[in-house]
């Protein structure tokens, strides 16, 4: 009896390489008009034959209403004026990896001459599954089911032209307090040619000038954003407070000379813990 084969196929969109069936590095790869090539590695961490394809989208971290990060792919005004996935090149983007083995994809950029100053990108979407077997060697007659899994890891490439330059500008603050828990909120606006690509540190200071809590966490701000920290006051006595949110240019993830320098921005708001 000819077998009937019924396949299903799930899509995971993996936020890091733990959960991924390759591993991707480095995370953000940066070129520049002084030399239009890069190269990134791809690594089968799995323990079965990968199929590996390579597709450039534009998109950019944005925020919403609550400060929520999530990716935004349907800018087409952003996109006209900042992408490069249409003068982007990869070899190979399509190929296949045995278990443990890897492979140099390289990158080149033509972009067009006259580009004006400064800095571009594009999102790699990087989607792997597992190697199907033929047909001919299923070994079961009857009606089957075969379960795909993809996995898509969606890394960055930037394009810096010239004199390249970053900035922030704060247009609004605010802090809200819910019980246990207060969130510290900035609007911040993005200046220069370059997305800012950095941390912020959050740093609370009571009455007494003591620092009772800090933080640190990455952040980009590519075009506006709202960004927000939240912070635990259980058990904080009665008084008033100063928190300090500071947006710097630097995070470890990243090399310090990829990174678009600017002074660091500080906002400071005060605020009351009631008895």
């Amino acid at each position: 009896m000819k077998k009937l084969i019924t396949p299903f196929i799930l899509l995971f969109i993996c936020a890091g390489p733990a959960a991924a069936q390759v591993s991707i590095a480095p995370t953000s790869l940066f070129i520049d008009d002084q030399n239009r090539f890069g190269t990134f590695l791809v690594l089968n961490s799995s323990n079965q034959t990968q199929e590996v394809q390579l597709e450039f989208i534009f998109g950019y971290p944005a925020t919403d209403e609550e400060g929520n990060t999530y990716m935004r792919y349907d800018d087409p005004v952003a996109e006209s004026e900042f992408s490069i996935a249409e003068w982007i090149r990869g070899f190979p983007r399509n190929f296949t990896l045995e278990p443990g083995a890897r492979q140099t994809v390289r990158l080149t950029v033509r972009p067009p001459a006259d580009l004006p100053d400064g800095m571009y990108w594009t999102r790699i979407r990087t989607t792997s599954n597992a190697l199907s077997p033929d047909i001919d060697e299923e070994i079961q007659d009857g009606v089957s089911a075969r379960i795909t899994f993809r996995f898509e890891q969606i890394t960055a490439a930037f394009y810096k032209k010239g004199n390249v330059n970053t900035g922030l500008d704060i247009k609004d603050k605010e802090i809200q307090l819910n019980g246990d828990k207060a969130t510290i909120f900035a609007e911040v606006h993005r200046t220069g040619n370059a997305p800012f690509l950095g941390s912020m540190q959050l740093r609370v200071i009571n009455d007494s000038g003591d620092e009772v809590y800090s933080n640190q966490n990455f952040t980009t701000v590519y075009l506006n954003a709202l960004r927000k920290m939240d912070y635990d006051i259980s058990g904080w006595p009665a008084g008033s407070y100063t928190a300090e949110l500071t947006f710097l240019s630097e995070r470890s993830d990243i090399s310090a000379r990829d990174i678009v320098q600017t002074d660091p921005v500080t906002v400071s708001i005060d605020f009351q813990i009631e008895q």
